[in-house]
């Protein structure tokens, strides 16, 4: 069996997040984008990955008055969102028993999850591909028809939604290890995972960022039986500065050296992996870093620049694969 594997590195343009017309057009053309070219009907999958982050704008940018997007900070952003809304905030915090900030995503997540969801199904359906899309944060949003949708439990994780080529929500996937800046954010560490999920074209594996530099968390992944691993992703730290933890390496060398290239080699299942990142400016912060699409000991395809929206693609075989 042949897979198309791509990556989708892509850039906050802040227009994308005010309405879903915008953000729909935004997600169709990059996803247009990655298949541009691909024959039609030759008979080999498609796996599209959203980098991590790419939809966290939205809960402060979708449909809100021009004195939330104006605030430079996230923070600055909560506190017209709490002057504005405070009654539905009180209320929201008081019905789910939420003591924290995070009362902020839950309100939210209601109005962004049916824009969030119904865009990346699309976006599944148009390019008949798995498709996983850009992280947010997020409660679990369940839908019922008694209720609509409505938020699981108190937690508040980094999440993101793996879809079929047939527009199926597959599986909602968290993020496992957080940063200390995803925990300053009153993020929840996801109490369940890694995940894996079966599909038509074997077992993939989803590991947001951080997760997949976790052995504990490849071997896990390896042992479920995953051919692929997604590694959503969104760098903080500039890519040809110093790594923090060690100034004297280059962040994006140490990044590639010790990536998904290094973590395939030796593994009983996993044969490749799918690297997007998110890059531009967010509450202050900035994000770059170079796509890639990996195989054991080396990659495949490397996007050129660490700025700015590209397609890093990659055609492989499974026919040596234990799930072909």
């Amino acid at each position: 069996m042949r897979v198309h594997l791509i990556a989708i590195q892509a850039e906050i343009r802040p227009e994308a997040y005010c309405t879903r017309d915008a953000f729909r057009q935004r997600v169709l053309t990059l996803a247009e984008c990655a298949v541009a070219g691909l024959p039609v009907g030759d008979g080999a999958a498609r796996v599209i990955a959203f980098p991590e982050a790419f939809s966290l704008p939205l809960l402060f940018w979708l449909e809100t008055p021009d004195a939330v997007r104006q605030q430079r900070r996230a923070i600055g952003a909560a506190l017209v969102l709490f002057k504005l809304y405070w009654r539905d905030t009180l209320r929201c915090a008081l019905q789910g028993r939420i003591i924290s900030p995070a009362v902020l995503y839950h309100l939210h997540a209601q109005k962004v999850w049916p824009v969030y969801e119904q865009v990346f199904r699309e976006a599944a359906r148009t390019t008949g591909a798995y498709l996983v899309a850009g992280s947010l944060f997020s409660p679990l949003i369940d839908w019922e028809p008694s209720r609509g949708y409505h938020a699981q439990g108190r937690g508040t994780y980094n999440l993101t939604a793996v879809f079929s080529p047939q527009g199926t929500l597959l599986s909602r996937v968290t993020k496992l290890r957080l940063t200390p800046a995803e925990a300053r954010s009153w993020l929840t560490a996801s109490p369940f995972g890694p995940q894996v999920v079966s599909t038509a074209i074997g077992k993939l594996a989803v590991l947001i960022c951080l997760d997949a530099f976790h052995e504990a968390l490849l071997e896990q992944v390896d042992a479920a039986g995953a051919w692929l691993v997604i590694q959503p992703s969104a760098n903080n730290s500039r890519w040809d500065g110093p790594w923090p933890p060690d100034p004297r390496q280059i962040e994006g060398e140490v990044w590639l050296r010790e990536g998904l290239a290094k973590k395939l080699v030796g593994r009983e299942n996993l044969r490749y992996g799918i690297n997007p990142m998110l890059n531009g400016s967010f509450d202050e912060t900035r994000f770059d870093g170079r796509s890639s699409i990996a195989a054991a000991g080396n990659y495949l395809a490397l996007a050129e620049r660490t700025t700015g929206d590209a397609i890093v693609r990659a055609e492989v075989s499974l026919d040596d694969s234990p799930d072909s």
